[in-house]
């Protein structure tokens, strides 16, 4: 039975086109992680989220995401690849 982490990662980067999900399970089975994604130029925060947030919204529609798995999705932070890329260093 596939866990919730690859199952989100999945779902993520099949939802929504040249991304990258780079996910942690967390004790007690939430998943946080960064979602790394050329669709999220040009989009604020909200939009970017707006977006992550439909994936898994058609996910539990369609059955793929349980209720359950909904509930353990915990913080995504949203990049571009640029943004993923910064050399903090820098500053």
């Amino acid at each position: 039975m596939e866990t919730l982490e690859p199952k989100l990662k999945r779902l993520i980067e099949a939802g929504i086109p040249e991304t990258e999900a780079h996910l942690e399970t967390l004790p007690g089975g939430h998943v946080c992680g960064d979602i790394v994604s050329t669709r999220f130029r040009d989009l604020d925060y909200e939009q970017r989220r707006n977006l992550i947030r439909a994936v898994w919204e058609q996910a539990l529609a369609r059955g793929d995401l349980t209720p359950d798995e909904h509930l353990a999705i915990s913080t995504l932070l949203t990049y571009t690849p640029e943004e993923w890329s910064v050399d903090l260093q820098e500053y």
